[in-house]
């Protein structure tokens, strides 16, 4: 029996289990939620764990091609990890981890939006990566949500990358979301500031469902700026904080 959820009704309920307290203490607070892999570093690093563990990443992404960033594959991709097992998380995703190198900026961004703001990494990747290279760095304060983990097992995607904008929006003052693929589309659509990280592939995948948001922004750590849209670095960020709401935001 698989210890991932089956439907996406019951992976929602697990998330929302999980979630839905830690909303709960941001109430009236501002909250950033920011993507991880190809966000705050050009890695991926969820395909570098997988080629150390001796998978082909091309297996997941050829499943996605596809079927597309529906559950079915996002539970594929689940599932190939989880069936690594504990042990191979517990080595490898320390060592994943200590050669990531984030963009220039991006911890001192973190560091930064801590001091004014709830912050979260929320990754479809591995958790425990994000979570090593925070406690190597004293970024303590820095929580992250999401993931794929076989201790806290389910599926976790674009469909639940906004599951979880929607539980901080009913509770944070203001949520700036940031991101870098069409993973994140739904979560930078529900941002009262969206915040698009320039990526390898120039965001083509992303860009064009952001085009009606109200407070678009974008950090260019590689590649080439999107014409007309403000640009920050990554230690500016916390700045969007004192920019007002615009009430379209969705």
């Amino acid at each position: 029996m698989t210890i991932l959820p089956d439907t996406p009704v019951e992976n929602a309920q697990r998330i929302e289990s999980i979630v839905g307290p830690i909303a709960a203490t941001c109430a009236a607070r501002p909250v950033f939620l920011v993507d991880g892999d190809r966000t705050l570093t050009a890695e991926d690093t969820s395909r570098t764990f997988l080629k150390r563990a001796g998978l082909d990443p091309m297996e997941i992404k050829r499943r996605f091609q596809k079927e597309g960033y529906v559950y079915s594959a996002f539970r594929f991709h689940a599932q190939r990890h989880v069936e690594l097992g504990e042990a191979v998380f517990a080595d490898l995703a320390p060592e994943v981890a200590a050669q990531c190198e984030p963009h220039p900026g991006a911890l001192d961004f973190l560091r930064l939006a801590t001091e004014r703001a709830r912050v979260f990494i929320v990754t479809a990747g591995i958790p425990r990566i994000w979570e090593t290279l925070l406690e190597q760095n004293n970024l303590d304060e820095v929580a992250v949500i999401g993931g794929i983990d076989p201790r806290a097992p389910y599926v976790f995607g674009r469909g639940e990358k906004e599951q979880v904008a929607r539980l901080f929006r009913e509770q944070a003052s203001l949520v700036v979301g940031a991101g870098d693929s069409d993973v994140d589309t739904r979560l930078l659509q529900l941002a009262h500031h969206a915040v698009v990280v320039v990526n390898h592939r120039q965001n083509e995948d992303l860009i064009p469902h952001l085009g009606e948001h109200p407070s678009l922004w974008q950090v260019v750590p590689q590649g080439t700026a999107h014409p007309g849209v403000p640009e920050l670095t990554f230690p500016a960020l916390p700045s969007l904080l004192d920019h007002p709401i615009v009430s379209s935001a969705r």
